[in-house]
């Protein structure tokens, strides 16, 4: 992007005509300028015509003694575009000063914890097992952003004069105010599902002028390894907030489609081996601690043998149904 599409957005943004793509690739850029990875220097030819084209705007206009609702537009119009150029050598000025330095703190669950996190400007994140967060102590300029590695629900409080950003593995989501999940696990495709409100979500790496997808409500994005894009689901249900519930429950659901509900839940791989298990139902509820502690309960039920097979990696061997 260069700079006449950015003072572009600049203009658009100060009209309301933004949508949330445009809002989220501002902000970006402006991202981008702070950490020194553009380069936009002033124009300062461009200024002078800028200056000069308003004064001769002026001089005509007061040589004719009338001012029309028109001429008002014209003016307003270069005094926009040179505002926006003096506002962005302002930027550029502050470019140049050192950032303060901020202090980071650090939230981790292990496997058989979960926590819930009041952020600086009172949002609230809810850490599933295995998760990492991490966030300044103090929100400022305007700029709200954390770093996710694991998977978290964020309750954001809305604040229009700054965006909440979460980095996660190579992905970043921004919104203003809204609830949504992110699953960010190494080695795994990250996924972000939005309850309510919208959000944008991007590709770190990417240009700035890349397009990112934004998402509604019950919809999710699932980043594409090895590619700068996202694919685009509808979800009928809450089912991927299983993990933040209180209990997880199964009606009569065969016991192959439980693991594998298991599985998403708690973040595992698990092989399944085993003849008949989908005529075995089961119809139960479990408190939502940890996966073994779910897997106990299940062999009151169902007989079956559990291996480690690796780091969050099982091989379950199916035997019989016990009801």
């Amino acid at each position: 992007m260069n700079k006449k599409e950015f003072l572009n957005l600049l203009q658009k943004r100060s009209t309301g005509e933004l949508n949330n793509i445009e809002d989220a690739k501002l902000l970006r850029i402006l991202d981008q300028l702070q950490r020194r990875e553009l380069d936009w220097e002033m124009d300062s030819l461009e200024e002078v015509e800028l200056k000069y084209k308003m004064k001769e705007k002026i001089d005509s206009r007061l040589q004719s003694r009338t001012v029309t609702t028109t001429s008002n537009y014209g003016m307003m119009r270069w005094a926009a575009s040179f505002l926006l150029l003096i506002g962005l050598a302002y930027l550029g000025y502050q470019v140049q000063q050192l950032t303060p330095n901020m202090v980071w703190e650090e939230r981790i669950t292990n496997e058989r914890q979960k926590a819930s996190i009041t952020l600086p400007d009172g949002s609230i994140a809810f850490l599933n097992t295995n998760t990492r967060l991490r966030f300044p102590k103090e929100f400022v300029n305007g700029k709200r952003e954390v770093e996710l590695d694991g998977e978290a629900f964020f309750e954001v409080v809305k604040d229009k004069g700054a965006t909440f950003e979460v980095n996660s593995q190579g992905v970043k989501t921004v919104v203003l105010g809204t609830a949504f999940n992110v699953r960010a696990h190494q080695e795994l495709p990250v996924k972000v599902a939005v309850q309510s409100g919208k959000v944008a979500v991007f590709h770190q790496t990417s240009t700035a002028d890349a397009s990112g997808v934004e998402l509604q409500p019950r919809q999710m994005a699932t980043a594409i390894p090895g590619a700068e894009r996202f694919a685009i689901a509808e979800m009928d249900s809450d089912s991927f907030l299983d993990w933040k519930a209180g209990s997880v429950s199964f009606d009569m659901d065969p016991f192959d489609e439980v693991i594998q509900r298991l599985a998403s839940i708690y973040n595992y791989r698990i092989e399944l081996v085993g003849e008949g298990m989908d005529q075995c139902q089961i119809k139960a509820t479990y408190a939502n601690g940890n996966l073994f502690a779910v897997l106990y309960g299940l062999k009151n039920l169902v007989a079956f043998d559990v291996e480690n097979t690796g780091e969050r990696t099982l091989k379950i061997t199916y035997k019989n149904c016990k009801i």
